[in-house]
């Protein structure tokens, strides 16, 4: 149970386990299979982290700003937490994924649900990270899980932190936010993540239960706003 002072399912240490969920083939193979059940079931496949806490960030994002803002959802596997916002009345919404097959269900599952969302691959940790001078500036990011994968990753470290605060801190506009969803790390260890680039601005309410006495969040939701 993660509450501000323990993970659910963090380490002891600051570098996270390796993970076959660090690992961009099993990605790969994982929305390739999702592709196949929804074109023959109609099945979107998985809503990381349950769709309670995709509610509470639709409604977060519904309630603080108005409907013309530049979103971008890194790492949208399947796409649909833009979907919802889509539905909601957002106009300019952009998904990426490292995983070219997670682009290809996101623009189909898309297409099937008549919802006007740009979707392409990139990859924030490549090699020469992001050029900010050929990408649009964000209002919003969204990280609902990407953060945990990135440190799930046989390489995670100081220098791999780096490049995805320096990377994603060049996609936001000077006054932008940047959430992050987290079932790897407290509220406490992602703030000190990122604290060279973000400060902490508020903490979205999430699904909360109660084990052995102590009441604690699966998930924690954290908004940053970007360092001047």
């Amino acid at each position: 149970m993660a509450t501000e002072n323990s993970s659910l399912t963090t380490g002891e240490n600051e570098e996270e386990s390796s993970s076959v969920l660090g690992t961009k083939n099993f990605w790969d193979q994982q929305y390739v299979t999702e592709l196949e059940n929804f074109k023959d079931h109609g099945d979107i496949g998985e809503i990381w982290f349950g769709k309670k806490v995709m509610d509470s960030i639709v409604k977060w994002t519904t309630d603080k700003f108005e409907k013309k803002i530049n979103i971008l959802d890194l790492g949208c596997g399947n796409g649909v937490l833009l979907i919802q916002l889509a539905q909601k009345g957002f106009e300019n919404l952009v998904g990426v994924d490292y995983s070219e097959s997670a682009v290809v269900l996101a623009n189909t599952i898309a297409e099937s649900r008549q919802a006007k969302i740009s979707y392409k691959t990139m990859d924030v940790l490549s090699e020469g990270g992001v050029d900010s001078e050929d990408h649009e500036k964000y209002d919003l990011l969204l990280d609902k899980g990407t953060f945990d994968a990135i440190s799930l990753m046989e390489d995670f470290g100081s220098a791999v932190r780096e490049r995805y605060l320096k990377a994603t801190s060049s996609l936001l506009k000077e006054d932008g936010l940047f959430l992050i969803a987290t079932c790897n790390w407290t509220i406490n260890e992602i703030m000190q993540h990122m604290e060279t680039y973000y400060s902490r601005m508020e903490v979205i309410p999430t699904p909360s239960m109660q084990f052995g006495g102590q009441q604690g969040n699966k998930v924690s939701v954290v908004v940053f706003r970007k360092n001047s």
